[in-house]
């Protein structure tokens, strides 16, 4: 007898183990499949390269499709145009017969023009070039048409702003190549800016042989994507859920950056809620409004545009939730406006303590950082919601993919907004 209640607690014991393990699974299964198509080479990074920007839009608008939720535009898009410069080919980067790896030795910058050729190196002594009048008047006056100067330090004031023509200009980095970005690709330079590794350039080094091509964009169209749930209380009113879709897109024909953290998990977290409340049986009070920006990583462009021109009137907006950054979430989450909206925030904090979800709910104040910063700037009581952790640091490099983000308290976070929401 004690034997027949010893076997039936172990097998109660695994049934519940079990549906644990399921339910776990559950509330990931969409997130890991939408972040695996995102972070996809399909997609070409969610940028201005191989229409990468285009491809991501059309798939969160078909996702929105699918789950029945509502569109304003035809096709849930809002196109605008963009001044934008990419570096779509790289043919070679050779020193001393060794030929350097795009995104791992270096990076060319978005404010580059292209140049093709062999390029004698000059470098540059940075105290001089800083604080020695003479020394910089006398370079000025060299022809540096096929000329490359090499800087010890990555940072210059002369970066985007170098007065004469030159071939271009190489930034050194001690042990890591820092981050790719898009600053100054609306407004490109007429010669190469490169970031590398140090220990790749002796300074015997008297050439390199470099090729690769820029285009610029004067006017390229991409769009934001947005649709709505309606509310069954309030329909007229609207909680915003809010993330940006692109990323760095690629650097040559051959490297792409996935872009998983930044920002392919705001933006499943943001698909996942429309996809929850689109069931009828979840249909919220208030409306919901679901907006994946474009642009954010050129300069909040993709918002920028929204605030400029809406899509129904912003006071209509009681609350904006943005996401960005939410695939780590072992110290917490952070609210940027917290202590500027204290009522809201404390809600928050509130459900995640009844609750459990988070280890904690920081507070942070305004930062013009992410997408909810247009619409702050125009009075709409905005968060700005990203996840705190170190056990992941991948950021604007090649690593960043879906298969190595560990989505740590993914579906903790998606039950504290989905709670917050329902209780607004």
């Amino acid at each position: 007898m004690k034997n027949k209640y010893i076997y039936r607690f172990f097998a109660i014991l695994t049934i519940i183990s079990t549906l644990s393990f399921t339910s776990f699974a559950q509330d990931t299964t969409f997130a890991r499949e939408a972040l695996r198509k995102l972070c996809s080479s399909d997609f070409a990074g969610r940028a201005y390269v191989d229409d990468g920007d285009k491809k991501a839009a059309n798939y969160i608008s078909e996702s929105f499709k699918n789950f029945g939720i509502h569109a304003i535009t035809e096709n849930y898009q809002q196109p605008f145009d963009i001044k934008i410069n990419t570096i779509p080919s790289i043919s070679y980067f050779i020193i001393d017969e060794d030929t350097l790896v795009p995104a791992v030795d270096y990076y060319i910058s978005n404010a580059s023009s292209g140049i093709s050729g062999e390029y004698e190196l000059k470098f540059i002594n940075d105290s001089l070039f800083h604080n020695n009048k003479d020394y910089i008047q006398n370079l000025l006056m060299l022809d540096l048409s096929d000329k490359i100067l090499v800087f010890e330090s990555s940072k210059s004031e002369f970066r985007f702003k170098f007065k004469t023509e030159i071939g271009g200009l190489i930034f050194l980095h001690d042990n890591d190549i820092g981050y790719w970005s898009y600053r100054g690709a609306q407004e490109p330079v007429n010669y190469a800016i490169i970031d590398m590794l140090d220990s790749l350039l002796p300074e015997h080094t008297k050439s390199i042989k470099i090729k690769f091509r820029n285009k610029f964009h004067a006017s390229y169209t991409t769009q934001n994507v947005i649709g709505y749930v309606l509310g069954k209380t309030y329909p007229d009113t609207f909680i915003a859920i809010t993330a940006h879709y692109d990323h760095m897109g690629k650097m040559g024909e051959n490297v792409y950056f996935p872009g998983a953290n930044d920002n392919a998990s705001g933006t499943v977290m943001m698909m996942d809620l429309a996809k929850y409340f689109s069931d009828s049986l979840n249909q919220p009070d208030y409306s919901i409004v679901f907006m994946a920006f474009s642009g954010e990583e050129v300069g909040l462009l993709g918002s920028q545009h929204y605030v400029r021109n809406p899509l129904f009137k912003l006071d209509k907006i009681k609350m904006l939730i943005n996401l960005d950054m939410v695939g780590t979430g072992s110290d917490g989450i952070k609210i940027v406006n917290g202590s500027i909206y204290k009522k809201e925030f404390n809600k928050i904090r509130k459900i995640n303590a009844k609750n459990k979800y988070l280890k904690a709910v920081n507070s942070r104040g305004e930062s013009c950082n992410s997408d909810h910063c247009p619409f702050y700037k125009m009075g709409v009581p905005s968060f700005f919601i990203y996840t705190l952790g170190d056990e992941y640091k991948e950021y604007h490099n090649i690593n960043d993919k879906a298969e190595n983000l560990p989505l740590t308290k993914y579906p903790e976070l998606f039950k504290l907004m989905r709670d917050y929401i329902i209780e607004f």
